[in-house]
């Protein structure tokens, strides 16, 4: 088993196949090659000529993972189409995403802080409220430029695209928080193109990206581990 199902199970992981994806694929080519190999040893065949047979039965394993992934791609609109889906549509949604979370946060935070009383809004003319708000839009476009990038990360493992687009979604997210800005002054709120990179909010997709990928990896090794015990 270990010359076809092994080489299977590593070419999934390689293509980016989901941990657990990969394990029910593998346990049903495995199922379904053990029921060949039954056959074939009703048949009259020895242990190794059974074998053989079923392998040949089920083709090229590195094949059969690449059709499987292929397939797989195929049954959803991001994995066909997945340069428009995360190099193309990412330019074009990723402010307007931003900016949805920024505003339903800040909406939130406004609603739990004023209880929609607008007679409270001239309260915005004091430096302590303005400094409490600003440290509110900047946790705000924090927790919506991570949503925005696990969104993406989301939609490319729903998909299995490679890993390398998901990467390309994240760094797009990235530069889009470098010089975009959400700013407040009283009784206004402006967001902006600012030349002055915002380190922090670019390395929140950069980190979101890296950690996912050491996750999967450290699941992969697991996965692997365990089936070769």
């Amino acid at each position: 088993m270990p010359d076809f199902i092994e080489p299977l199970r590593r070419r999934l992981l390689e293509l980016s196949c989901p941990v657990a994806r990969a394990r029910r694929l593998v346990r049903e080519v495995a199922d379904h090659r053990e029921d060949l190999k039954q056959a074939a040893l009703s048949e009259g065949l020895s242990e190794g000529d059974a074998e053989a047979r079923a392998n040949a039965q089920l083709g090229d394993p590195l094949v059969l993972a690449e059709q499987t992934m292929a397939a797989l791609r195929q049954s959803s609109w991001w994995g066909r189409h997945f340069v428009i889906g995360f190099a193309v549509f990412p330019l074009l949604v990723v402010l307007v995403l931003w900016l949805s979370f920024l505003i339903i946060e800040l909406s939130l935070g406004f609603a739990l802080g004023y209880g929609w009383d607008l007679k409270k809004l001239p309260t915005a003319d004091n430096p302590v409220a303005i400094y409490h708000l600003r440290i509110a839009v900047a946790c705000a476009s924090y927790v919506a430029i991570a949503l925005v990038t696990f969104f993406f990360c989301w939609l490319a493992r729903r998909a299995a695209v490679s890993f390398k687009w998901m990467v390309t979604a994240c760094a797009i997210c990235a530069l889009y928080a470098l010089f975009t800005k959400g700013t407040i002054t009283p009784h206004s709120f402006q967001v902006g193109v600012s030349w002055t990179p915002h380190w922090i909010e670019a390395a929140i997709p950069l980190l979101i990206s890296g950690s996912i990928y050491i996750l999967r990896r450290r699941t992969a090794r697991r996965f692997q581990e365990k089936a070769a015990v």
